[in-house]
């Protein structure tokens, strides 16, 4: 299929480099021309349109711009837009009828669960898992350009967007969040990043490996599961001086108890927490 890209961020560059090898790419267009020059050169595409031509050649095009920019930035295509489109965005929250309904536009949101730090290419991930949301038209011409052999497609409805969006805030961005404040933590014995990387980052991977094989529910250990409430007063005694990090310790802990432990001391360490 002819699809061109708006937008050449990290998310967009990236899965174009997969979508590259079953369709074909018109063109790319940012309004930040250094963007463009370098998804032209990721992308290996020698020869690029302008944006009349990259809407009108294109039978899909990928806005792949910061949430708050998707409207404005297809507004700008309107004039170019001739006959049957397929539009999609990548955006977690918003639905594909952030796009105007009008006559032959189908519309959908295509957002892959992972994490873009940097432009990858080519992608780390084998296989990209997208939620799509939108106009059955779309949703289903997505299914031709997202091959298998680099993506699986979920239908959601647009009611369930916000909770999928806000369970890849918690596995991704809060995570990044509780590494940070756990190197913070360690600053305070005088510990050095790489010290921090080779102690920590050992005991995480191991932590989630436990998750992965016995669940959540099988992979506590500490204070929290033995029921060690003397151990608790202590850490929330020394935290009194981190406000953040009491926050956040009382926050999980409470979570924990709730969906985690079993231990009969629960009730007497969730009184201890709230307070």
């Amino acid at each position: 299929m002819r699809i061109g890209l708006i937008g050449c961020g990290k998310v967009g560059t990236t899965i174009f480099y997969l979508l590259k090898k079953h369709n074909h790419i018109t063109g790319v267009y940012d309004i930040n021309k250094k963007n463009e020059k370098r998804a032209l050169k990721l992308l290996h595409i020698k020869e690029n349109m302008p944006l009349e031509e990259l809407c009108t050649k294109s039978q899909a095009l990928f806005f792949a711009t910061p949430d708050d920019q998707i409207l404005a930035a297809y507004k700008k295509t309107i004039p170019f837009i001739k006959g049957k489109k397929y539009i999609f965005h990548f955006s977690g929250l918003l639905p594909g009828a952030t796009f105007p309904k009008s006559r032959n536009i189908y519309r959908a949101s295509v957002h892959p669960f992972a994490t873009f730090p940097k432009i990858s290419i080519p992608p780390t991930r084998k296989k990209y898992i997208l939620f799509v949301e939108g106009d059955t038209q779309a949703a289903n011409i997505a299914k031709r350009i997202f091959a298998k052999k680099y993506f699986i497609i979920n239908r959601i409805r647009k009611e369930q967007k916000i909770y999928h969006h806000l369970i890849g805030v918690f596995s991704s961005n809060l995570m990044v969040g509780l590494i940070s404040a756990i190197y913070e933590m360690a600053k305070s014995t005088h510990w050095r990043n790489k010290e921090i990387k080779n102690v920590v980052m050992p005991l995480v991977e191991e932590t989630l490996n436990n998750i992965k094989i016995n669940s959540v529910k099988n992979a506590l250990s500490g204070p929290l599961e033995r029921g060690d409430i003397e151990i608790i007063k202590k850490h929330l005694n020394t935290l009194k001086k981190h406000k953040n990090l009491l926050d956040i310790y009382k926050t999980l802990s409470l979570v924990i108890l709730k969906n985690v432990v079993k231990n009969g001391k629960k009730k007497e360490i969730e009184k201890l927490l709230s307070q």
